[in-house]
């Protein structure tokens, strides 16, 4: 099994052992995109600040060169995750006969993101092991993702990446969940998690950020 964690950060990476997990490069938007070119390629919100465009278009690039590396080198059995997660290599025994895309941790997060919160999440009742997601709920966040073939990953790939305007790579595979295409399944509890030091500190639940980060999500 290849554990990708993609990274931008020395400093971040340096918690992960490198026997097990393997450095993916990611895309520093601000060094590497043009934000022209963001402009007219990515649907933000107009009261967007320039910085978060950068970061969730270097973000996506990041996914789609990761899922693009998946492809062309055939990988299996792989593991994607961000530099803010860690992951319970007690548990990887679980993905053992899992043959579609499979969410390994992330958010939940209700359909329709206005719903009462309490509502929807009292429909939310996982079991422990593999769950297919409840029409309600929707799974965000994109540091736990399993893809158990390549060609899984080629048509995640085709249902993102061929198209004319691309959101938040979170919203992408949101919008695949709402769609009843190739993403209803997760396992429960999480295998990976957030590690607060650093994902509190990364530009989803930055300081200056409405969303504030209150536990591992190791219950999603």
């Amino acid at each position: 099994m290849k554990v990708f964690v993609i990274s931008i950060n020395e400093q971040r990476w340096s918690k992960y052992d490198p026997t097990i997990y393997t450095l993916f490069q990611g895309c520093n938007g601000q060094e590497d995109l043009d934000l022209d070119e963001i402009k007219k390629t990515h649907l933000n919100l107009p009261s967007c600040t320039d910085e978060h465009r950068y970061n969730v278009a270097g973000c996506l690039e990041s996914h789609r060169r990761v899922l693009r590396k998946i492809i062309d080198e055939k990988l299996n059995e792989v593991i994607v995750m961000e530099d803010d997660a860690l992951l319970d290599e007690t548990r990887l025994k679980e993905l053992e006969g899992i043959d579609h895309f499979c969410y390994i941790g992330g958010r939940f997060q209700p359909r329709v993101l206005i719903s009462n919160r309490k509502t929807w999440r009292e429909t939310v009742t996982p079991t422990e092991g593999l769950n297919r997601l409840p029409y309600e709920v929707t799974i965000s966040a994109t540091h736990g993702l399993y893809f158990p073939t390549w060609e899984i990953a080629e048509q995640i790939y085709q249902r993102i990446f061929t198209k004319r305007w691309v959101r938040a790579i979170d919203g992408e595979y949101r919008t695949l969940q709402k769609k009843g295409e190739l993403i209803q399944h997760f396992l429960y509890p999480a295998i990976s998690t957030l590690y607060i030091p650093d994902a509190k500190n990364g530009f989803t639940f930055a300081q200056k950020s409405s969303q504030k980060l209150t536990d591992t999500y190791y219950n999603y």
